[in-house]
């Protein structure tokens, strides 16, 4: 009985570093390795706190690491557009 709960604890981490670890900074392995010494929900935060392995950055102002949909530097996202919680400066 109690083999069947490691093995689904285990596949819990084993699903967690690889759909949110792999794709973060933190990694696969070490997003694996938190998960199974503390628990797959620890190593979920843990991995959701870092940072993207491959941010899509900003091509209006070059800041290589803007993770979200508008850029937190020049407000704009990829078409150009400025966030609604910038202001227009160039009025």
């Amino acid at each position: 009985m109690y083999l069947i709960g490691l093995i689904i604890y285990l596949v819990i981490c084993y699903l967690v570093a690889d759909k949110i670890g792999r794709h973060k900074k933190i990694g696969f392995t070490k997003t694996l390795i938190a998960c199974i010494l503390v628990s797959p929900f620890v190593g979920y935060l843990i991995a959701e706190g870092s940072a993207t392995a491959e941010p899509r950055g900003c091509k209006w102002c070059g800041n290589s690491e803007n993770e979200a949909y508008f850029c937190g530097v020049c407000g704009k996202n990829e078409e150009g557009d400025i966030g609604p919680h910038f202001k227009d400066v160039q009025k």
